[in-house]
């Protein structure tokens, strides 16, 4: 009888990066749990879990390579071998690289199916590229981490995928901003309900909509969507006016409060309450709760990153309050982390450290795409604030696979071959076609024949895949070992081992990227056949091994609280930075304000004559995941088989919506349909779209794509430059204007 064996696994169905342990039989898994003894997740899974082994062994699972054999969308593939993939790719990189500069090349990233992005950066700086990588992160958190970096040296304000059971344990006061914990993280989420079990803790949401973490919220400030960064800015202003402000903090730890003073007298709760459409009483009694119930913690969401205009602004203005408060670095508040995991041996090796950054020449750098016009998460930025983390941690700074210079410069750049030509492109478990803003010129740009190259690495035949030149299987995470820092910015390691062999002729990202970069010309940068020869590499200053290192499932730096009042700041004042000198020398103002968004009743009332309805288009729903899990067949697509709009009861009636049925949404952009869900759940004026929905059961072949015009909701956004955010190029999904109607 066959021996059942335990392998102890990290999930990157989404960024969580939870420890699970699978059972496996006969070189198939069978059953798979939460392990409990997994120091992060603690035995935590989601509802995505139960699917997973269906998941695994779907029929449209893609299993050898492929290669275009008719027009870019035709639906006409050969199967070849990774050999010859990987050798005529390479052959034509070169030929495009000799004729053009490396910087002919681009990357494209998506959802974080596993933060194993130093290899992209490696072979991108040996390839002599400026780091024209493209994502999603511009406008899902990576601001955050940016502008945290500029203030204080490191993130402030978290993102749900990263909060320990440690600080949600010990918080008096949480504050959800822009996030349905239930439907996006949530680990979080069951943590804060079991945390509120145990003893009194303040909520306060800050989300149009009600969710579920609304439902049992202390305050519920339902916002005009977009106006976040005035709501922060009232709070500032009330915590100010009524010295509620931790004082020993302001004094001794920050730079520049006489100036926010007077920056947050713009923004009385009654200018603020007119901005946000809440009350003066809504905006006071929240400031005054979340000031006086220490420790506090503000964990963002992806909404207000999306906004365009002001979108880092809103992040700058919350870890302000944080600031203010001094909810810094505290268990319960906004804790910094250490810089990585160490032991009295020594410490672990960073993805900073694996991208060889210095490589790269600094001619090459300002070649990057928007470095000249946003500058807080491209080379200028990332220069500034690297210069005091190093002098200040001794390290090299986090990761610059972090920088993102915005997509929607990408298209324009393929289609106008300005400021240079951009020939040849790869997508790595990426699908823009569903993520990136305006698909019509994501499509545009695809079908170019300006685009010579393009690879896509991926799982599923996606309408991004349909359009690529070469398709390659990439093994999942159940396929392959893993080693995670969270892009640098976490203070802990999580790894673990592959629960099986790939299936197929799929093949992990590190073999794409090393077998690439030996054909490039870079054999002696890949010296690691395997990547668990990776992994052992990275923990050996620690004295581990690559067994050791599975079974721990991650290693942790010790907790220390208010490092500040020990080392400073890893800013150039070495304080918390209210007044930013970075974002001065990048020539942005040094405080926070509020912008209307490029798209909203406020700026563009002509516009909102036509489309009177404020859209956002960023709702998310389990157990499906971004763009992941559309397939029928597995049981996910089943319990969710259609796209949501939701609508106020009361607008519903008044165009003759019911519940259930098909209507259209349109914008200035285009229109897309999806099912009407009914509800007063939802603000009157305002609508909630799901995003990023594809349908693999319609036709593959153009003009369907599997469907991808049907319901998807970046059809409807903005992504001119004009309107994206001035610091980092984030476009907008959110506050735009919209109208809906009966098909």
């Amino acid at each position: 009888m066959s021996k059942v064996e335990i392998k102890k696994v990290i999930c990157t169905f989404c960024a969580g990066n939870c420890g699970v342990l699978v059972h496996v039989k006969d070189g198939r898994p069978i059953k798979i749990e939460g392990n409990k003894e997994h120091p992060i997740s603690r035995g935590f899974i989601c509802q995505r879990i139960p699917y997973a082994i269906k998941w695994l062994y779907h029929p449209d699972q893609l299993m050898y390579p492929l290669k275009r054999v008719g027009e870019r969308g035709e639906g006409k593939w050969q199967r070849i071998t990774w050999e010859q993939a990987l050798d005529e790719i390479a052959e034509k990189l070169g030929t495009l690289k000799e004729k053009y500069g490396p910087e002919t090349l681009a990357v494209t990233e998506g959802t974080v199916r596993g933060a194993l992005f130093w290899m992209r950066s490696r072979f991108c700086n040996l390839f002599g590229n400026p780091h024209n990588a493209f994502h999603p992160g511009v406008t899902c958190a990576l601001n955050r981490y940016s502008i945290g970096q500029a203030i204080a040296g490191w993130r402030v304000c978290d993102k749900a995928m990263t909060p320990k059971k440690t600080s949600i344990e010990k918080t008096n006061c949480i504050v959800i901003w822009g996030n349905d914990t239930t439907n996006a993280i949530q680990r979080a989420s069951a943590w804060i309900m079991e945390r509120r079990r145990e003893r009194p803790l303040r909520i306060i949401v800050v989300d149009p909509r009600v969710t579920k973490i609304a439902e049992i919220a202390d305050i519920h400030l339902r916002l005009r969507p977009g106006t976040d960064c005035a709501l922060a800015l009232g709070w500032a202003n009330v915590i100010i006016n009524e010295e509620r402000y931790d004082k020993d903090f302001i004094n001794n730890w920050t730079m520049g409060f006489d100036k926010l003073v007077e920056r947050v007298k713009e923004y009385t709760p009654e200018k603020v309450a007119e901005i946000t459409g809440l009350t003066v009483a809504e905006i006071t009694e929240s400031a005054r709760m979340y000031a006086a119930t220490k420790p506090a913690w503000i964990i963002g969401g992806l909404a207000p990153d999306q906004i365009g205009l002001n979108g880092t602004r809103v992040e700058q203005a919350c870890a302000i309050c944080q600031a203010l408060t001094g909810n810094i670095d505290v268990v319960g508040g906004s804790i910094m982390p250490n810089i990585g995991p160490r032991n009295e041996k020594g410490a672990f090796i960073r993805d900073s450290v694996l991208e060889l950054r210095d490589l790269l020449p600094k001619e090459q750098r300002v070649k990057q795409i928007g470095s000249d016009r946003f500058k807080l998460m491209t080379w200028p930025g990332y220069e500034l604030t690297a210069t005091p983390y190093e002098k200040f941690y001794g390290v090299p700074a986090p990761a610059i696979h972090r920088m993102g210079p915005p997509a929607p410069l990408l298209w324009r750049t393929i289609l106008s071959r300005q400021p240079y030509p951009i020939t040849a492109m790869i997508s790595w478990e990426s699908n823009p076609m569903l993520w990136a803003a305006n698909t019509k010129i994501v499509y545009e740009a695809m079908k170019s024949p300006n685009l010579e190259l393009y690879v896509v690495n991926e799982y599923w035949m996606t309408p991004t895949a349909l359009l690529a030149d070469y398709v390659l299987p990439i093994a999942s995470w159940m396929e392959r070992s893993y080693i995670d820092t969270i892009e640098d910015f976490a203070d802990f390691a999580i790894g673990g081992e592959k629960a099986i062999e790939p299936l197929g002729e799929r093949k992990e990202d590190y073999y794409f990227w090393r077998e690439l970069g030996i054909r490039m010309g870079q054999k002696e940068y890949w010296p690691w056949e395997t990547f668990e020869e990776h992994i052992a590499y990275r923990v050996k200053p620690m004295g581990m091994t690559y067994e050791e290192f599975v079974q721990a499932g991650a290693l942790m730096s010790p907790l220390e609280e208010k490092k500040y009042q020990k080392y400073g700041f890893a800013t150039p004042s070495g304080k918390f930075e209210l007044y930013s000198s970075i974002l001065e020398k990048l020539g942005y103002d040094p405080l926070p304000f509020y912008e209307e968004p490029a798209e909203s009743p406020v700026r563009t009332p002509e516009v909102a004559k036509e489309y009177p309805f404020i859209l956002n288009t960023g709702g998310r729903f389990m157990p499906q995941h971004h763009s992941e899990f559309r397939h029928r067949g597995m049981g996910m697509r089943e319990k969710h088989p259609d796209p949501l709009v939701d609508i106020n009861i009361k607008d519903a009636r008044e165009l003759g919506i019911r519940d259930g049925e098909w209507i259209y949404i349109e914008t200035r952009r285009g229109r897309i349909q999806q099912r009407a869900r009914v509800s007063d759940r939802i603000p009157r004026g305002v609508v909630n779209t799901e995003a990023s929905w594809w349908f693999p059961e319609m036709p593959g072949k153009e003009p369907s794509l599997h469907g991808v015009w049907k319901s998807n909701a970046n059809v409807l956004t903005l992504d001119d430059p004009d309107c994206c955010d001035p610091l980092t190029g984030g476009w907008q999904s959110r506050a735009l204007l919209c109208k809906v109607y009966k098909l």
